[in-house]
C-alpha cells in the first residue's frame, strides 16, 4: 500500500519519535483516506515509530476492524482513533506519550490550563496568546470503548487534543502535519507549565 498521505504520516511518526514522544514501540498514528467508504490507515501494532514507513499502516473500517485482506494486527487503540474521526471530522490522529504531558496528567484535575503563552497559537484556530486554553484530562481505561467515550465527551473545540492520565496525548488535525503539530504543541505547553510550577509560579 503506497500513498503520499502514508508517506507524510510516516515522516511525522519518525519526527515525533525523534522528539521522544513515541518511545520504544509506544504511540500510534492514523490518517483517513479519501475513499467513498469510511477507511482509516492506522499504524500496525508493535512497530518502532522511529522506523515507521508507509508500508507499516493497515486499513480499518468504521467498526475499527481490519478491512478484508488485512492479516496484520492494528494498534490496540484503533477504536479510539475511529471515534475521534467520527466525532471531530478530522483527517489525522497522532497519539504519543510525551514526558511532561504525562507527568502533569498525574497531578491534574480534569484539565491542564494554559494562559498567556505565545505557543498557544500553534493550535489551529487560536490567533492570540491573550486567551485561556484548557487541555482536557481523562482517566485511563483498558476498555477502548470506554476510553473512546470519555475522550469524545471531554473534548473542547479550542484544543484539538485530549490527555489521558498516566498514559499520553491524543491529538488530531486536518492533516497528519497538523495533528503532529498539535501533539508537539501540547507537550511544549505542558513543559512550560511544569517548569513554571517548579519555580513556584503556577
Amino acid at each position: 500500500m503506497s500513498s503520499p498521505l502514508l508517506s507524510d504520516l510516516a515522516r511525522e511518526a519518525q519526527r515525533l519519535a525523534g522528539l521522544g514522544f513515541m518511545a520504544c514501540t509506544g504511540g500510534n498514528l492514523s490518517v483517513r483516506l479519501p475513499e467513498p467508504e469510511f477507511t482509516v490507515a492506522v499504524s500496525v501494532s508493535g512497530i518502532d515509530k522511529g522506523r515507521l514507513t508507509a508500508a507499516d499502516f493497515m486499513l480499518v473500517g468504521a467498526d475499527a476492524r481490519p478491512k478484508p485482506g488485512e492479516t496484520r494486527k492494528p494498534s490496540d487503540e484503533t477504536a479510539l482513533h475511529v471515534a475521534l474521526y467520527q466525532a471531530t471530522g478530522c483527517g489525522s490522529v497522532c497519539h504519543g506519550h510525551p514526558t511532561y504531558a504525562v507527568t502533569l496528567s498525574l497531578v491534574a484535575g480534569d484539565h491542564v490550563r494554559f494562559q498567556g503563552i505565545e505557543m498557544q497559537k500553534a493550535f489551529a484556530g487560536t490567533t492570540t496568546h491573550e486567551c485561556e486554553r484548557l487541555l482536557p484530562v481523562i482517566d485511563n481505561h483498558q476498555d477502548m470503548a470506554v476510553l473512546a467515550q470519555r475522550a469524545v465527551a471531554a473534548r473542547v473545540a479550542e484544543v484539538p487534543a485530549v490527555l489521558v492520565r498516566g498514559h499520553g496525548v491524543y491529538a488530531w488535525g486536518r492533516t497528519s502535519t497538523e495533528a503532529a503539530r498539535h501533539l508537539e504543541t501540547v507537550e511544549w505547553l505542558c513543559r512550560v507549565t511544569y517548569l513554571r510550577r517548579a519555580l513556584g509560579q503556577g
